[in-house]
């Protein structure tokens, strides 16, 4: 399933068997980022979330690991 929705509407539902986001662009918030992902995670289950980030995102994803005591893996992509 893709879903595509802005920050308002990925709130606000609640859809099943979510098993992937994609981040094109990263929330403002901590708590935006953390709804978003969490479509992936309901009733016990797993998904994955990919996440695009700029250089001037880095200290979000900083602020997310610390806040959550977690490590988000991270992979460099060669644009060129």
């Amino acid at each position: 399933m893709i879903l595509v929705a802005t920050d308002v509407v990925a709130r606000g539902i609640d859809i099943e068997n979510v098993n992937c986001v994609i981040n094109y662009d990263m929330p403002r918030e901590i708590k935006g980022y953390v709804h978003r992902i969490g479509r992936t995670g309901r009733m016990g289950k797993e998904g994955l979330a990919f996440s695009f980030v700029s250089l001037d995102e880095h200290p979000l994803i900083f602020q997310i690991e610390q806040t959550y005591k977690t490590k988000i893996k991270k992979k460099i992509l060669n644009y060129r």
